[in-house]
């Protein structure tokens, strides 16, 4: 046996504890998850815009074929100050649902459409502000996945620069008592909206992760929905069997244990 073959032997026993563990009752496979993610659609953010709605469908179907309780929802938003645009949306959202072709249709929808962004903070407390009121599941696990480049208003301008008088740390306590975790994904290498993204997953309980490259991006989602109900190992198992467990996917997986 070379190698490569002996590592992979290693990983499949390891993983293999794991779904023992889970279906001997030692960690709780909860199969059903209520996620929503939070996506900033500014025109910095085109790339990963593309990136997510490239992907979607692999992503709900990865995660839904594993875990089929679970129900998914997305905010997209921008910024204040953009209300002459007949098209403009603050804020744009898909409530919790299970229909993969109503999330599907959402996310590569053209009403999606990308604004022009600017160099400062975004809308992330309205965001915020928009998930912690849908209609959560009480027996689910709950996650809410922001993914963008900016940080809200008040972490290096004024709480006041929002015109709704949202406060993101107001908005991250009232996720924090529902149970929610907040999952942050930074898309770029700016240390103020780094810091922020921190602070919310350390809060909340979630994981930040700055993605270092782009196309690991579904990848990240996926993981992410797996390790909250329970059903990452056999998605790392699957990969292994299918040769598909590339140093990369490997690195980035391992970030969710």
């Amino acid at each position: 046996m070379n190698n490569v073959d002996e590592k992979k032997k290693k990983l499949l026993e390891k993983i293999g504890e794991k779904e023992r563990s889970l279906n001997n009752g030692m960690l709780s496979a909860v199969s059903s998850l209520d996620v929503v993610f939070l996506l900033d659609t500014t025109g910095s953010m085109e790339p990963y815009i593309h990136e997510v709605q490239r992907n979607i469908v692999r992503v709900i179907d990865e995660v839904f074929n594993a875990s089929p309780k679970v129900r998914m929802g997305f905010v997209a938003y921008k910024d204040h100050g953009d209300e002459g645009e007949d098209e403009f949306y603050l804020t744009k959202v898909l409530p919790l649902v299970s229909d993969r072709q109503k999330i599907t249709r959402f996310v590569q929808s053209p009403d999606l459409y990308i604004g022009e962004g600017g160099t400062g903070p975004e809308a992330v407390e309205c965001a915020l502000h928009e998930a912690v009121n849908l209609a959560w599941n009480n027996t689910s696990p709950r996650a809410v996945v922001v993914i963008g480049d900016k940080p809200p208003h008040g972490v290096i301008d004024s709480f006041r620069a929002c015109p709704k008088q949202r406060e993101y740390t107001v908005e991250v306590e009232a996720l924090k008592k529902k149970g929610t975790k907040i999952y942050s994904i930074l898309c770029n290498n700016i240390s103020e909206t780094e810091g922020n993204f921190r602070w919310m997953s350390q809060q909340t309980g979630g994981r930040f992760f700055y993605l270092k490259e782009i196309s690991d991006l579904a990848e990240i989602l996926i993981g992410i929905c797996l390790k909250e109900t329970g059903r990452l190992p056999y998605y790392e198992r699957k990969l292994l069997e299918q040769g598909a467990m590339s140093p990369a996917r490997k690195t980035l997986l391992l970030e969710l244990h």
